[in-house]
């Protein structure tokens, strides 16, 4: 039995549909830090922990969760942790219920690192990798300061499930801005459809304060897409997408609209190609509703800056 005796080092981020997992940190920070709308890890070093230090984590992380079904590795880029594949063995070894391990991962990363290495990590128990595509259109790569192409993006995912991961890309709804809102939504769809993932996740840009996106758009050179044309944009982006065996989420508040006092909007979710035709439809109400009424329509970024909004 482990004897937990100090303070536990907790990841600060993780994936809404980790919020059940048991979370352990191997990594601090990220090692890019320069994507202009992140604002995660912008005040932390980026350091590697030692071995001996991470495996002590997962002791410690044994005693404070018990049994876990699903564990979550933080923080952003553990795959550049050269002894990774010995610490999701030992994690195995600690947690032997455990059904599910999952990370963040960069697209760059993964190109970076030999199939070798990456076949080694998933043979040791890493299921699952989480990618922010944001999206598929180069200029908005250029823009957000993203640090790849959508033809990095596309191999990255294709390398990944080569190696047996599963692949769950994050596209950025609005990431386009007004002006380029049609050209993120169709570009995000044909690197999808290449990359093939086995989920897409959908989160809606929502500028916070101290990101170099927010001074943009302080000067007037980011304008925030428009809760009718980012509606527009979702549905353009769902019509032009042609997976087979992957699950889109809208899990995150940031996806809904608000009208009055009232969630008029959630986003969509559902299997693709089968819950294709009743997420459009679900598209096409919002659409009609939002074009049609006299209530104020809100979104994230109308109700984060009115301070109703702030864990994001």
């Amino acid at each position: 039995m482990f004897e937990y005796t100090g303070a536990y080092d907790y990841p600060p981020f993780r994936p809404p549909n980790e919020a059940n997992s048991a979370l352990i940190r191997i990594t601090r920070g990220c090692p890019w830090n320069k994507c202009e709308f992140c604002f995660m890890y912008k005040h932390i070093k980026f350091e590697i922990k030692p071995l001996e230090e991470a495996k002590e984590d997962v002791e410690k992380a044994r005693q404070i969760y018990g049994k876990a079904r699903s564990i979550f590795l933080g923080d952003s880029d553990n795959l550049v942790h050269k002894e990774l594949p010995e610490i999701v063995g030992y994690i195995r070894e600690t947690f032997p219920e455990v059904e599910r391990v999952t990370t963040y991962a960069r697209a760059k990363t993964i190109l970076n690192k030999k199939m070798d290495f990456l076949i080694a990590v998933r043979k040791a128990g890493l299921d699952r990798l989480h990618l922010g595509l944001e999206s598929g259109d180069a200029e908005v790569l250029e823009r957000l300061c993203k640090g790849a192409t959508p033809e990095n993006m596309i191999d990255a995912g294709r390398k990944a499930k080569k190696a047996g991961f599963q692949v769950s890309f994050y596209v950025i709804s609005g990431a386009g801005g007004k002006d380029r809102w049609r050209e993120h939504a169709v570009n995000s769809a044909k690197v999808l459809n290449k990359a093939e993932p086995d989920f897409i996740r959908l989160r809606t840009l929502t500028i916070q304060h101290g990101t170099p996106l927010k001074e943009k758009q302080k000067r007037g050179e980011f304008v925030v897409t428009p809760p009718l044309e980012r509606l527009k944009e979702v549905k353009l982006f769902i019509e032009d997408l042609n997976l087979k065996d992957c699950f889109l989420a809208s899990d995150h508040l940031t996806n809904y609209l608000w009208a009055g006092d009232s969630i008029i909007y959630r986003g969509v979710a559902g299997e693709l190609p089968g819950d294709k035709k009743r997420m459009l439809e679900t598209l096409d109400r919002a659409i009609e509703f939002v074009g049609s009424t006299d209530l104020e329509v809100k979104d994230s970024n109308q109700l984060y800056e009115e301070g109703f909004l702030t864990a994001l």
